[in-house]
């Protein structure tokens, strides 16, 4: 079936590596964000293509979904990423015989890292139920990215993440919600 489709090839890249796809908007949505985010990606059996990974063509996508077609084409529900962020950990830094240098701060751990961002609305929280009520964003991110759970006990402070300039603090993530992907709220950064 995917071959049947020659004349629709998108070249993209799939985690780095030159593929072919076919790409089709959800046709189902009726909202904004599944009318301009959400899109449906054919992809060859013999593609590498798996849950979590980065899909660039001229935009990014986020592979959320993923199941094979009766002829073994990979057949995969894909999110515009629409943001790019800075991921930050709080931290002291030390000299060579371990003595602390400075006040701690906040370090860029990852920058320009591709996501989708949404704002919290009041139609969001009756979608999603598990939000936080001071959470403002949620991300939906790589797992391979470096955030860290607030309970993390390495952590002195949860995480920071700059999203257009401004700095949120990292309250949840949740990687059960999507294989391979984290599910991140924010709330707004008051340290």
């Amino acid at each position: 079936m995917f071959y049947e489709f020659s004349h629709r090839f998108t070249p993209c890249l799939v985690d780095g590596n030159a593929e072919n796809v076919v790409l089709s908007r959800e046709t189902k949505a009726t909202t904004v964000m599944g009318k301009e985010y959400v899109y449906n990606g054919l992809f060859s059996l013999q593609s590498a293509i798996e849950l979590g990974m980065i899909v660039e063509s001229d935009v990014s996508f986020l592979v959320l979904t993923m199941r094979t077609t009766v002829e073994r084409d990979k057949y995969c529900s894909l999110l515009k990423t629409n943001t790019l962020v800075e991921v930050q950990r709080y931290g002291q830094n030390y000299d060579s015989l371990d003595n602390p240098v400075g006040e701690p701060s906040f370090t860029p751990m990852e920058s320009d890292v591709k996501c989708f961002a949404q704002y919290v609305t009041a139609q969001l929280r009756m979608d999603e139920p598990g939000l936080l009520a001071t959470t403002n964003y949620v991300l939906i991110i790589q797992t391979s990215v470096d955030v860290r759970k607030p309970q993390d006990q390495s952590l002195l402070s949860p995480d920071r993440i700059v999203l257009d300039g401004r700095p949120y603090q990292v309250d949840v993530v949740d990687s059960i919600k999507y294989p391979n992907l984290l599910h991140i709220q924010l709330s707004e950064d008051l340290r």
